[in-house]
């Protein structure tokens, strides 16, 4: 079983909250203290990350592994991928 990276999280999740844990927490329905635990290595639970996940619109696995997912799709020149925004990434 892999060890989850707690550094990995919470990068993740500032990259998500940005400028507004405030607004985020809210949103959420989490404490603003509960967001800063988060954001300082503190890993949530899979009720506040499936939250977390839903609002932000990116899978819970984003949150949790740490390197990019690439999957090849067969016939296509089309790589599927976690870490881009919009999912997908056409190859040059």
């Amino acid at each position: 079983m892999t060890q989850l990276d707690a550094r990995v999280v919470a990068d993740r999740l500032r990259e998500v909250v940005a400028d507004e844990p405030k607004a985020f927490a809210y949103d959420i329905g989490v404490s603003l203290s509960a967001i800063y635990n988060y954001m300082n290595g503190r890993i949530p639970s899979t009720e506040v990350l499936f939250r977390i996940s839903r609002y932000s619109g990116r899978p819970m696995e984003w949150f949790l592994e740490g390197a990019e997912v690439e999957v090849a799709l067969p016939g296509a020149e089309v790589t599927a991928t976690q870490d881009s925004p919009q999912g997908v990434r056409v190859a040059a």
